[in-house]
């Protein structure tokens, strides 16, 4: 059996760890074993489900508090637990830990991307140039979640090189698929019966873009008043939301849910996807809702790795006018939903696939 450490910050619902839940829960966990360690020091509910299927879960020192803790507490984990191989998802500095596991002679060390945002300051670009370096050296693989992703941590040339590989943020496509029964339900459990639905779902934070959403929604509405947006999601921006919709009077025309564990009910009650965010690394929010069939709406500057949709549209931020356009064509009961949830699928965004893909790359790096 491979031995495999994950390092990431948390573990709440979303984000890093839902990614190596995901893989984890489609991996034959007789051949490949996961253990998490964490930086912030909370098990998140995802940690729990990963607890559930066998991981066991520790704790490190943040390296901002002092990286020869870090080091020193690391190196005593990787020996306890003899591992084969460390998963580090940490971005640009995923090399400190990739370090520590090449001097204790682990062949198998991936460096793995999962972020696009861009740099705001010399110092954090020169970071970034260091890692680009750094975690190539110290990598047996680099990953990136998509190209923009990988060659925004690891540089355009390193995403070239035989260490690169892209390993897109695949899903469950059977869990998302349409179902006319189930948006019925959903609908009614929501009060959204005769309602044209914008759905969002993510973090509240400023990279979504959600003001440019609520007022988006604020046009549609002068036009056709039964638009609603539904908002599944938590996060530090959602007073600043919850302000907006005021300030625009949309308490009836849009619903906050808060954090959801069934968010795979809710892309069936919805009728178009938005997702107008600033920039995103691969946004398995969108896989997620075109494989239940849903036309969605992406901001210009997220990757076009999933232009390969039908009715996957990029929009520019500075055109609103042209969202609105788009949204006028859509319909509330689109009956090609059924034919366009196939999308994902056929171009390699099921997790059963790329689950296989990962314990590949596994193997061959322990049998080099």
């Amino acid at each position: 059996m491979i031995r495999v450490l994950h390092i990431m910050g948390c573990s709440d619902a979303g984000g890093i760890s839902s990614v190596v839940l995901n893989y984890y829960r489609h991996m034959d966990r007789t051949k490949v074993h996961f253990d998490i360690a964490l930086t912030v020091p909370a098990v998140g509910q995802n940690a729990l489900a990963l607890q559930e299927l066998g991981a066991e879960i520790h704790f490190l020192p943040l390296k901002s508090e002092g990286l020869s803790a870090f080091r020193k507490a690391l190196e005593a984990l990787l020996r306890k637990g003899e591992y084969d191989a460390i998963h580090v998802h940490e971005n640009e500095t995923s090399y400190v830990a990739l370090a520590v596991a090449k001097k204790l002679g682990i062949q198998c060390r991936f460096a793995h991307s999962h972020t696009s945002s861009p740099y705001e300051s010399i110092k954090s670009e020169i970071r970034r140039l260091s890692g680009c370096v750094l975690n190539y050296h110290f990598a047996s693989h680099v990953i990136g979640c998509g190209q923009l992703a990988g060659e925004r941590v690891f540089g355009t040339w390193n995403m070239r090189r035989s260490k690169a590989v892209v390993l897109p943020n695949a899903i469950d496509t059977r869990k998302f698929a349409f179902d006319a029964a189930l948006r019925q339900e959903v609908r009614r459990e929501l009060g959204l019966e005769g309602k044209f639905v914008l759905g969002m779902v993510g973090r509240l934070c400023e990279e979504k873009n959600y003001p440019f959403a609520l007022e988006l929604t604020d046009k549609l509405r002068r036009e056709r008043p039964e638009s609603t947006l539904v908002i599944a999601g938590s996060g530090e921006s959602r007073e600043m939301i919850e302000q907006k919709i005021r300030e625009l009077g949309l308490e009836n025309n849009v619903t906050l849910l808060g954090k959801r564990a069934d968010v795979h009910r809710l892309y069936q009650a919805f009728d178009v996807f938005l997702l107008p965010s600033f920039h995103e690394g691969f946004p398995v929010a969108a896989v997620e809702a075109m494989a239940s069939g849903l036309p969605v709406l992406f901001s210009e500057r997220i990757t076009k790795e999933l232009s390969f949709g039908s009715a996957a549209v990029y929009l520019p931020l500075a055109q609103p006018d042209l969202w609105l356009a788009r949204l006028r064509e859509e319909k509330a009961n689109d009956p090609q939903r059924r034919i366009r949830q196939e999308e994902p699928r056929r171009n390699g965004l099921d997790i059963r696939d790329t689950a296989e893909m990962l314990e590949t790359l596994y193997n061959r790096d322990l049998n080099q």
